[in-house]
Parts: C-alpha cells; structure tokens; sequence
C-alpha cells in the first residue's frame, strides 16, 4: 500500500510540476463558485500550492472568508488538488517567483504590499494522467480498426489520494 501511495504521490507531483497554469477556485459570498486562471509557481511539490495575487482583488476577499479552495490543473493530464489557502507575505519568496512578466500583470512589483503570495496547503487530490502516448495511441487504434472491445483503462489512470 505504501508503495502504491508513492507512486500516486510520484504522478501527481509530476501533473502539477509539468503544469503552467492552473484554475484557482473560490466561493463567493453568495455561495457560488468562482474559478480564473492562475500561475502556478516553478517550486518542488511538497503538498503545497503557490500562488501569487494582490490584496485588492476578489480571490482575496473570498479567501479570507472562505479558505477551502480547489486548484484545476490541464495540461497533458489533468489534476484536481482541494485544500486551505493562506496569505503568506514573504518578501525573499515573493522576489524568487517574480518574473518581468509579472510587473505588466500585476500593475506593481514584488515589494509592493498590495502583493501577496497564496499558499494552498493540499488536503486531497485527484488526478487523470493521460499523458502516455502510448496510451491514447493503442486506444485511438483500437477505435480505427473498428474493435468494439471495451478498453478498461489502466488502474493507475485515474487516482484520488488524502494528503497529510
């Protein structure tokens, strides 16, 4: 069991790792959800998601009320983390993620107050990994050559995991 947790853990490092962009979903007062796209931050998986915004947005406003938030990931598989965000000012982090990119973006640089990093603290994921070549091209086959024969995907496809 260990086993196959690391290498759930393993794939959905590397999803999350591989990706650029990411939905951040958040509740709003009201109740209804919210998602917009965010950049992810360029760091090791740990369990944590980083992300960076200002204080003077939406996503900042519902956090504070709401903290449980979902991060989508789509890319060559796709993933879907649920957790706590947090506000983290941490001006060394904020300048290690900051890019030129980010000064248009963001209207502000990385010592400006009105930016802040978000830090989702991962408590569960699940994870469709349809990346393999291999994979998508056997089944493409098999729908060419007119084969009715049901393909059962591959167990490790699609995963959820509980994370500490």
């Amino acid at each position: 069991m260990q086993n196959e947790q690391q290498q759930i853990m393993k794939t959905l490092t590397k999803i999350i790792e591989d990706a650029d962009i990411a939905m951040l979903v958040t509740q709003q007062q009201d109740g209804r959800l919210v998602s917009r796209p965010m950049q992810l931050q360029k760091v090791e998986f740990d369990g944590d998601i980083w992300l960076l915004t200002r204080t003077d947005t939406d996503k900042y406003d519902e956090i504070h009320v709401h903290n449980q938030v979902n991060v989508s990931i789509a890319g060559k598989s796709y993933a879907s983390v649920s957790g706590t965000a947090e506000f983290v000012d941490d001006e060394a982090r904020k300048k290690e993620f900051w890019n030129a990119a980010y000064t248009k973006i963001f209207d502000i640089d990385y010592t400006d107050p009105r930016l802040t990093l978000i830090k989702v603290h991962a408590e569960s994921a699940e994870y469709w990994e349809t990346g393999s070549m291999a994979k998508n091209v056997y089944n493409f086959v098999k729908k060419v050559v007119g084969n009715d024969e049901k393909v059962q995907p591959s167990k490790d496809i699609n995963q959820s995991i509980d994370l500490p």
